[in-house]
């Protein structure tokens, strides 16, 4: 069994894994960090906000797939199944409701 509070502590390592993953099933996309771990302000119930940005929009099914291949990928190179991150896929328009919301920093 694995601690909440333990699984949080690795969330820079598997943003890492992530960054990683989203670079090599889509090259063009820009990766951003939002949320709690952006402002440092994470706590036992956060997940981790990772944002995957693209030069155009996608629809419903195209999302859903690129998300897919990336968890796929992300698994490849050792995320584990239990990591608290959501991932969000938006167009270079929708990335500015999230600078809106908070801190944004990018991470590739």
């Amino acid at each position: 069994m694995f601690s909440r509070l333990r699984v949080l502590r690795e969330w820079r390592r598997f943003v890492e894994v992530v960054v990683e993953a989203v670079k090599r099933v889509e090259p063009e996309a820009r990766v951003y960090l939002v949320g709690g771990a952006a402002e440092g302000r994470l706590t036992v119930l956060s997940d981790i906000d990772v944002v995957v940005v693209l030069p155009r929009e996608l629809g419903f099914e195209e999302a859903a797939e690129l998300r897919a291949r990336i968890w796929e990928e992300a698994e490849k190179l050792g995320l584990p199944l239990y990591a608290p991150i959501d991932l969000h896929i938006v167009s270079v328009e929708g990335l500015r409701k999230y600078v809106r919301r908070g801190r944004v920093v990018e991470l590739g």
